[in-house]
């Protein structure tokens, strides 16, 4: 068994709430045990959510938007050009033991998203990422909004022209919560794109792009503290943990291993266990 995140957009601060769903897990590395684990959450989680429209998004998606929508696909502008969102975020890392300070690191902002990550994570093994330095401007990682800086480049990157084909694609097919079964990271795509879908529906995506403006919005200073309070206000990051406190109980798990083996045996059959670019049931089953 075990214990996984659904996030789902809201119109008010601080855009999104995350709920955590029961699952049976399928090990392995074929994808098609991963794709399984997904149908698992996903339909544990609408059987209480009904209302929602739900995507994973990783590159395991079952929908081809979702693998859009991954950070290590997605493109983001910078000073120096254009890379993606995944390269800009750990190239912008800064890492502390509490005596040594690594990073930034913008000799790897142009590698590709997964030898960038590894590469930040070998000079800063052992410490603790604590700021961010991203064309000027210096974020933090305040308790009442850990993902901040991941937030921005995301949400700045999905209104960038790069993206826009796959911006559409996202609000028009008014999706509401969304998951990413690959990490277990406090900076999330898929809670990235809840917020996204949140603040588009509150008519306040424009002021994200902004670096004062988006601070405001989320309700910190410059300094990355709280404003106030308020800035903890429906918030459920709040101890210096990674266990969220949750407003809603643990979805528990009633769609099991058969069910899921039977959903998968009667919708994914035509899908492989290969990373194709078709290998996605809105492309291969039509």
């Amino acid at each position: 068994m075990a214990e996984k995140s659904v996030f789902i957009s809201k119109t008010e601060y601080p855009f999104f709430e995350e709920v955590h769903v029961n699952i049976e897990w399928f090990g392995g590395f074929a994808l098609s045990q991963k794709r399984k684990c997904q149908i698992g959450l996903h339909q544990n989680f609408l059987a209480v959510f009904p209302g929602e429209k739900i995507l994973e998004i990783s590159s395991t998606s079952l929908v081809s938007l979702g693998a859009k929508l991954s950070a290590m696909n997605l493109s983001k502008r910078t000073q120096r050009g254009i890379t993606s969102v995944e390269s800009a975020f750990q190239a912008s890392r800064i890492y502390s033991d509490g005596t040594h300070t690594v990073g930034p690191f913008p000799e790897y902002l142009f590698l590709n998203g997964k030898e960038c990550k590894k590469l930040v994570k070998q000079a800063s093994d052992g410490m603790h990422s604590h700021q961010y330095v991203f064309d000027d401007m210096v974020f933090y990682a305040p308790m009442h909004h850990i993902s901040q800086f991941y937030d921005f480049l995301y949400l700045n990157a999905l209104l960038e022209p790069e993206n826009q084909e796959v911006r559409n694609q996202l609000l028009q097919g008014k999706y509401t919560a969304f998951t990413d079964l690959a990490t277990k990271s406090l900076n999330c795509q898929a809670r990235s794109a809840a917020i996204f879908v949140g603040l588009v529906k509150a008519g306040l995506i424009d002021e994200v792009r902004n670096y004062d403006s988006y601070l405001k919005l989320f309700r910190t200073q410059l300094n990355g503290k709280a404003v106030g309070p308020e800035s903890y206000e429906r918030v459920q990051f709040l101890y210096k943990t990674t266990k969220v406190k949750l407003f809603t109980p643990v979805i528990p798990c009633n769609f099991c291993k058969t069910d899921v083996e039977n959903y998968y045996l009667v919708h994914c059959s035509k899908l492989t266990n290969k990373k194709e670019p078709d290998n996605y049931l809105d492309l291969r089953c039509g």
